[in-house]
């Protein structure tokens, strides 16, 4: 069973090792804070994570959530 953290997305996204996102669209998951350098995204592109720039993108929030792995 997951632990999902409330956040708000004007806040910020929180960001761990061991935090990862969950789209509610596609079902995928996405590492808050992806090795390799390399930009992590969903198969239908609603989480994108850049992992270089730190940064996080998300087309509608209502449609993910944060939680711990």
């Amino acid at each position: 069973m997951r632990q999902y953290i409330a956040f708000d997305p004007k806040q910020g996204y929180p960001a761990a090792k061991n935090i990862a996102y969950e789209c509610l669209i596609c079902g995928g998951v996405v590492s808050s804070m992806p090795g390799n350098d390399e930009n992590w995204e969903c198969s239908c592109r609603n989480i994108r994570v850049d992992g270089d720039a730190g940064r996080v993108s998300v087309r509608d929030h209502d449609k993910m959530k944060a939680f711990y792995r």
